[in-house]
């Protein structure tokens, strides 16, 4: 009786090299997506040349605690709940489109690590932007429901 034994061809993430590979082939995926690349190139009007590399930070940051990310990807997507149907089926298109970017080069502990942070981060902004969307919002004199939303400090009349 043979046995055969299952080789891993595919690598771990391992450091900044592999996420600039996983990021580069999850953002073609997803701007060939008939539902988010139009949110990514023309709702968002996103300048991938400068959005790669701070995505790169974002994941190497959730990876491996390197700190470079400083930004807020809750209040950009809050910006594009104006323009975009930010619904359960996008989250899971955008998921799915992860997964399969990571399924293609990666296997290992990191690997499986990052798809199911993915899927925490998607859960989460996805049910932060559904609870704002029905959240009443007191009336705040002088002020919109969009400066609201932005949190802005509210400056007393007069001052």
């Amino acid at each position: 009786m043979e046995t055969q034994a299952c080789v891993n061809l595919k690598g771990d993430i391992l450091g900044r090299p592999e996420i600039e590979i996983l990021v580069d082939r999850f953002y073609a995926m997803v701007r060939q997506d008939a539902v988010l690349g139009p949110v990514f190139d023309v709702i968002a009007r996103v300048n991938w040349d400068e959005h790669i590399p701070k995505l790169c930070d974002f994941w190497e940051t959730v990876l491996f605690r390197t700190g470079g990310y400083k930004g807020n990807p809750l209040a950009a997507h809050f910006a594009l709940t104006r323009d975009a149907t930010m619904d359960r089926a996008m989250f899971d298109g955008w998921l799915l489109l992860f997964k399969q970017a990571v399924d293609a080069d990666f296997a290992g502990e990191n690997a499986e690590h990052i798809k199911r942070v993915a899927a925490d981060m998607a859960n989460v902004i996805h049910s932060r932007l559904q609870a704002a969307a029905i959240t009443p919002l007191p009336a705040i004199p002088g002020r919109s429901y969009a400066d609201y939303r932005r949190r802005e400090p509210s400056v007393p009349p007069g001052r």
